[in-house]
């Protein structure tokens, strides 16, 4: 298999997801990348920044950036740590509960659009091959960090 071909796919639904997401959220002055990390914040209210920046695998100054924007836009607050002044805690507002509701059924909706000749059994198998292309692609890049902090 041609391995330019194969990142060549994925870099395009990589694309397109976020074009979707990005046309389908504009009424709510949001994108691709904001619902990613509203959705997350849904899901664990109370994670901190950190927390936020590991689940996806983001630098710090990405999860800044799109938590600031939902503060903004009145979608999340930030709590102080009461231990740690440097740590903030991060929960949904009632206000983003439409939106909240719409990120889901768009992503449902996309993933049966994209899957929609599929088989149950071809929608079970990409799902397992992308889960453990992403996992080894997380363990290749852990492993290329050991490798540099030893040189």
């Amino acid at each position: 298999m041609d391995n330019i071909t194969f990142l060549k796919y994925i870099s395009i639904i990589q694309r397109n997801t976020g074009r979707y997401f990005d046309m389908s959220l504009e009424p709510d002055h949001i994108g691709s990348g904001q619902q990613f990390f509203l959705l997350r914040i849904a899901e664990n209210e109370g994670l901190t920044m950190l927390d936020l920046a590991q689940t996806g695998c983001y630098d710090k100054g990405t999860v800044t950036r799109a938590v600031q924007k939902l503060v903004r836009l009145g979608y999340v607050r930030m709590d102080v740590d009461k231990h740690d002044k440097r740590v903030r805690h991060l929960y949904t507002l009632p206000e983003a509960q439409p939106v909240i509701a719409r990120a889901y059924h768009l992503r449902n909706d996309w993933k049966d659009r994209l899957t929609q000749d599929f088989t149950e059994e071809e929608k079970t198998q990409v799902f397992d091959l992308l889960q453990r292309i992403a996992e080894n692609s997380e363990q290749e890049i852990e492993q290329w960090h050991e490798r540099s902090e030893r040189e």
